[in-house]
């Protein structure tokens, strides 16, 4: 590992709030103070590290590190529009949940816990309390605490916010926040889902590195990298099959991954893989192994997305909910009526209408009969005619040709004994 990797890491492992120097990471590391320099701004590029003004530089609680659901102590102020009193080297800190201080001592005591944040009004029982559990307090109404709560949460290292607006306002805008982001959450990135722990192999390893790395995780992809982890390939067991353990892994590896990004959509790694055959993805930032993702990741990755509250009725669902299948042996046929959300300007079905209940004819059609999920590649309309608003309209898929990576599908619009 090169020096400039050896202080990031030992950088990533200070507890957060740490205070972080150039003269320390120097000393500790016995390294120049140009390169502590160097690496102590990669750090803050990378979101372990903030400069904070007066107070200098703290490790801190890495973005990336957090769920997107996460807010930290300084969103929360600013969604709040709130004026923070104390604790302003904390403020990234993310509360590991909300306590509303609207009940009695005793009961409230019950859902206090450390790095909680508690929302009231000048209850000072109440705030004496949540900064005993440890928990930082919004104190809202636009009150000032007492000094004697002021001087405990800064005994304790705690966050004070002092919001304008009452608490019903403060708790709803809180929760805004909190449904939006999850709104906006829809797009999967690799970084949500990659695995951040990877075991690797040094370009100089051999391939009976390879095997104790294989035995000891009971893996056998690994990702290859120099002595800076820059990316040069990935070594698989086919590739080390029949060969001797004295051997070069750079010898058998193959030196043309499947590279991607960190904010590259699953969506588009997951079609790839799915069709050129990829079982691992190695996710790399300029170059250098920051993670990697399986095949089997994306597929829980959607198995988890389907159970989110946040995603309601879009506008497949809206579109097919009046559809209903018909009585078919042969081919998958559903029927319904073209309402009045379904029609353009001249009163017609609308052309992107008309896709959606054939693409989706095709692709249940595809489910039902053969267990497999799709991805429309090609679609080709022919003979489109204007369809009346309040016509019944019948869809019937045929399934042409089923391959192991693509098959043919012909979808027929029909209204009453006429083809569309």
């Amino acid at each position: 590992m090169t020096k400039h990797q050896q202080i990031l890491t030992f950088i990533e492992d200070l507890a957060i709030g740490s205070k972080v120097s150039v003269r320390f990471i120097a000393k500790a590391l016995d390294v120049s103070e140009g390169t502590a320099y160097r690496a102590i701004k990669e750090a803050e590029a990378k979101g372990l590290v903030r400069s904070i003004p007066k107070v200098g530089t703290i490790r801190i609680e890495g973005v990336k590190e957090r769920q997107i659901e996460d807010l930290t102590l300084r969103e929360v102020s600013q969604i709040a529009e709130g004026v923070v009193i104390c604790g302003f080297e904390h403020l990234d800190r993310s509360p590991h949940k909300f306590v509303i201080a609207s009940m009695e001592l005793d009961a409230m005591g019950r859902y206090l816990e450390e790095n909680a944040l508690c929302i009231m009004g000048n209850r000072h029982d109440a705030q004496i309390l949540a900064l005993e559990h440890n928990a930082s307090l919004l104190i809202t109404g636009g009150l000032e605490p007492d000094e004697d709560v002021v001087a405990l949460a800064r005994q304790r290292e705690l966050v004070i916010i002092q919001s304008p607006y009452d608490t019903f306002a403060v708790t709803s805008m809180i929760n805004r926040a909190l449904y939006d982001r999850l709104i906006q959450k829809e797009l999967i990135l690799v970084e949500d889902i990659m695995v951040k722990d990877v075991k690797y192999l040094n370009v100089d390893a051999t391939v009976e590195d390879w095997r104790n790395l294989s035995q000891s995780t009971d893996h056998s992809r690994f990702p290859v990298v120099d002595n800076d982890m820059n990316l040069v390939g990935i070594v698989t067991a086919v590739d080390v099959a029949g060969e001797d353990l004295k051997a070069p892994i750079k010898d058998v590896m193959n030196g043309n991954p499947f590279m991607v990004g960190r904010d590259d959509p699953v969506t588009h790694i997951s079609r790839i893989m799915v069709w050129e055959g990829w079982e691992i993805a190695v996710v790399a930032d300029q170059g250098k192994l920051i993670g990697i993702v399986s095949l089997q990741d994306v597929i829980e990755a959607y198995q988890q997305v389907q159970k989110q509250p946040q995603f309601g009725e879009t506008v497949d669902n809206l579109v097919l909910s009046g559809f209903r299948f018909v009585d078919d042996s042969e081919h998958l046929s559903i029927e319904g009526e073209i309402t009045n959300a379904m029609v353009d300007d001249y009163g017609s079905a609308s052309c992107g209408v008309i896709v959606t209940v054939m693409n989706m004819a095709g692709y249940i059609g595809l489910r039902k009969k053969y267990k497999l999920n799709a991805i429309t590649e090609n679609f080709t309309l022919y003979q489109l005619q204007p369809i009346p608003v309040g016509t019944e309209i019948t869809v019937t898929a045929k399934l042409l040709l089923v391959a192991k990576k693509h098959c043919n599908i012909e979808v027929e619009v029909k209204v009453g004994l006429k083809m569309k």
